[in-house]
């Protein structure tokens, strides 16, 4: 962004979008398209919402057993910034809804920012793809697909094992007092050693559930049963369109799709999350029609409900711009206490 000028950049993905679109489209049977988005069943997509709600709250469950160590705050409290974050990622880039997710609690609940960070970006990402890995491995392996998809997920599971095995050893440093002054540390600027010697023990201790096995495990169950309700969300648009998915290829879509918005290459993911589920449907046998008519759907769907979700949270929350852009030390300035 330093680089390229800002209104460029987006001009860049605004144009990526448009040709993965065109693309999509260009080799779609749209007639075919047409008569499956005429003929869905829409009654499905109520169904959906409840498991939608219920996969984040249990991961505001997962977030306040990773907060333990440092302070609890109530779990609807939680769930209510938990949905405000994803309505931010899926509207906003770089990810900024997991910025509202440290800023909020930091402010209301005065959590410091740097393990909140840590339990953000790190113990969450780690626990996500740790998941992946495990249920990619065994619906692949069910599906009976081609070696390379699989080894591409074993490579996956080697790089996440390895990161999970320096974040869990990182987790166990104990620092004697005054580490910042000795070795290289004590070459760094004065400003500098004192906000380390206050972040990096606050950072450490947000991977603390690394280092308590029966946190750690309720956690891994959590975020698995979070991600088996986010599968059903899947299936039930695919129901909604005529696409009989099993469990096993449900999960599979799930994982793509998660993983597409967690790379936000396009605003609002546009394009290239179409072109993904499209693709992976096909890989599994759906026509050229119903899989692009799913991937536009499953897509406004989820961020249908993803904003509505987030509108009601941030009002439920009172939050508001300054929630998330206030960098004053934490507890400075609270609003109220959320009932």
């Amino acid at each position: 962004m330093g680089i390229m000028p800002k209104r460029l950049y987006l001009l860049l993905q605004l144009v990526v979008s448009a040709a993965l679109i065109a693309v999509l489209l260009w080799r779609a049977n749209l007639g075919e398209a047409v008569n499956v988005a005429r003929d869905a069943e829409y009654l499905y997509l109520p169904l959906a919402i409840p498991l939608y709600l219920l996969a984040n709250l249990l991961c505001a469950f997962r977030w306040q057993i990773e907060l333990s160590r440092m302070r609890q705050p109530p779990v609807m409290s939680l769930f209510w910034i938990y949905l405000a974050g994803m309505m931010v990622n899926r509207l906003l880039p770089m990810r900024l809804g997991d910025v509202l997710r440290v800023q909020v609690p930091a402010r209301r609940y005065g959590l410091p920012r740097a393990g909140l960070t840590a339990v953000v970006f790190v113990t969450e990402t780690l626990l996500d793809g740790l998941a992946f890995v495990f249920l990619s491995l065994t619906t692949l392996a069910f599906l009976g697909v081609p070696q390379l998809p699989l080894t591409l997920v074993w490579v996956l599971s080697i790089v996440i094992l390895t990161a999970l095995l320096l974040a869990t050893a990182a987790a166990r440093l104990e620092l004697t007092e005054g580490w910042q002054d000795r070795g290289w540390f004590g070459r760094l600027p004065d400003l500098v050693r004192r906000n380390a010697a206050v972040a990096v023990p606050q950072f450490l201790e947000g991977l603390a559930v690394l280092r308590d096995p029966l946190l750690a495990a309720r956690c891994v169950a959590t975020t698995f049963a979070a991600w088996l309700l986010h599968a059903g969300m899947f299936y039930l648009f695919g129901l909604t369109f005529g696409l009989d998915l099993s469990l096993a290829q449900a999960v599979i879509v799930t994982i793509v799709a998660a993983l597409v918005v967690s790379v936000p290459l396009a605003p609002f993911n546009l394009g290239t999350y179409e072109v993904a589920i499209a693709g992976v449907l096909v890989i599994m046998g759906a026509s050229n029609g119903t899989a692009v008519t799913y991937a536009l759907g499953s897509h406004l769907m989820s961020v249908v409900f993803a904003v509505v979700a987030g509108i009601v949270a941030m009002w439920a929350m009172g939050l508001g711009l300054r929630d998330v852009f206030y960098l004053g030390r934490p507890g400075e300035e609270e609003s109220a206490q959320p009932s």
